[in-house]
């Protein structure tokens, strides 16, 4: 009897110490720039549309519930602050492993950028929460160095300093919706140009960006899914080192990689060419000089949707 009681009561200790750490955890994680994977692992739909991945510049440019209300499209926003392509990669092998959709659509304002992951924490927007699956393993596996990979199978490790700065929000829930909406009404009013640079010019993109560019569209092509490029439009920066030469640059990353994939039969929307259809707003329709807020964000969801771009 005493084995048994002592059985019990070991079980029954570990199982109240799991419990606890995890609403640590949960508490401890920096939220105002996460949640998308953990509502990721809860979307049940009947039938997966459409999965969106990429970095914020997707999440301010597109709501998936607007999609849902107004035309009956069925998607998912799993895109976190910081996704590289690299990270996109995994984010397109999760959702074609878990849900299954009939499309991808790609945002790829990252083309430019040749890291496997941003540091500096942002990266745990798209791992801490991330549903255990084979993609997961695979993107620990191939993205952090093996000497890190205890802070992301155990996110406590990394965010445990944390205490000296919790607050209310904390211990609530993300603010995303059920399909992983992201809004924001705050408005930016030093935005007034973007400037645009002449459509044909072209710059290659980072090789290993390529690598796993190509690797998305492999992946999508092997697996019946079908895959939609766009860049979302965004302003210069200098506070950022997002100057205007770099910006045009960038553009010109985004003319290269939409050649490839049209070459390839893959749709791919330039929209910083459909600035003056996509009739924004400077002052209004701006979170700050590279995002959308929910007033722009509703704009240019409703304009590629009238046009057709999400649909077969």
């Amino acid at each position: 009897m005493k084995k048994v009681r002592f059985a019990l009561l070991f079980i029954a200790f570990n199982l109240i110490l799991v419990f606890l750490l995890t609403r640590i955890d949960h508490v401890f994680k920096n939220k105002s720039v996460s949640g998308a994977q953990e509502l990721f692992a809860k979307w049940d739909p009947e039938h997966a549309d459409i999965v969106f991945i990429g970095n914020s510049h997707n999440f301010c440019t597109v709501s998936t519930d607007l999609l849902y209300d107004e035309y009956g499209i069925e998607s998912f926003m799993l895109s976190t602050s910081a996704q590289t392509i690299p990270m996109s990669y995994y984010a397109a092998m999760e959702a074609i492993e878990l849900k299954h959709p009939d499309k991808i659509v790609l945002e790829i304002s990252y083309v430019p950028h040749e890291h496997l992951i941003i540091g500096s924490g942002m990266d745990h927007c798209f791992f801490d929460d991330m549903p255990r699956c084979k993609a997961r393993k695979l993107a620990l596996e191939d993205l952090i160095d093996e000497s890190e990979r205890i802070y992301y199978i155990l996110p406590l490790g990394y965010y445990h300093s944390r205490w000296r700065e919790l607050h209310k929000e904390d211990y609530e829930d993300t603010d995303l919706s059920y399909r992983g909406t992201f809004t924001n009404t705050r408005m930016e009013d030093s935005l007034d140009n973007i400037p645009v640079a002449p459509e044909g010019e072209e710059l290659p993109i980072p090789e290993i960006t390529e690598e796993y560019l190509l690797k998305i569209f492999d992946l999508c092509k092997e697996t019946g899914t079908e895959l939609i490029l766009y860049v979302a439009p965004f302003g210069s920066n200098e506070s950022n080192k997002y100057s205007e030469e770099i910006l045009l640059n960038a553009q010109r990353n985004f003319n290269y990689v939409c050649r490839i994939a049209k070459e390839q039969g893959i749709r791919a929307y330039n929209l910083f060419y459909e600035l003056d259809n996509l009739e924004l707003v400077f002052g209004t329709d701006w979170m700050d000089r590279q995002h959308l807020n929910l007033f722009g964000q509703e704009k240019v969801t409703r304009y590629m949707a009238d046009r057709g771009y999400f649909s077969d």
